[in-house]
């Protein structure tokens, strides 16, 4: 009984795997948070319980037509954009123009709050399929990225973004 629990303390432990950031902050926004935000934006014009599946579901580019469609895919772009806020934190992740992305700013902090908030609000509408509630959760959403645009986007230009 012993020699096992002699073993057991010294088995070797698991690998932390490395965290690696490949793409800068206009590719994640371009790649995950833009067009899963626009699934859960269309909710304002279309039921997805309405949504016709594509011919061909299995490779549909429209998740709301595709395999993982409907509220599903709703609720899949909800959580897409609550999860994306751990990518907007990790550090070594840069802007297009190579500044670094703003992790010691409070509100940068408080924009990435806002926006996981904000998917998970929309997720929790998204799994009660309620229209008026993910209709309303799109408002959240809006802001949060309009927060953030308003002081590292869109008044700085190009060149300054992130700073």
């Amino acid at each position: 009984m012993i020699l096992i629990a002699t073993a057991w303390a010294q088995a070797p432990k698991p690998a932390t795997p490395e965290v690696h950031v490949d793409a800068t902050m206009n590719q994640l926004m371009q790649g995950i948070v833009f067009p899963n935000s626009n699934v859960i934006f269309a909710t304002q014009t279309e039921n997805p319980a309405d949504v016709k599946t594509a011919s061909k579901p299995a490779i549909a580019t429209d998740p709301l037509t595709s395999v993982f469609g409907k509220w599903q895919a709703v609720e899949n772009s909800a959580l897409a954009i609550a999860e994306s806020a751990n990518l907007l934190m990790l550090p070594g992740r840069k802007c297009a123009n190579g500044v670094d992305v703003p992790l010691k700013n409070a509100d940068w902090a408080e924009f990435v709050k806002e926006m996981r908030s904000a998917g998970l609000a929309s997720y929790k509408a998204a799994q009660a399929k309620n229209l008026e509630q993910i209709v309303a959760s799109t408002d959240g959403l809006a802001q949060s990225c309009q927060n953030c645009h308003q002081k590292y986007r869109d008044v700085r230009g190009a060149e300054n973004r992130c700073r």
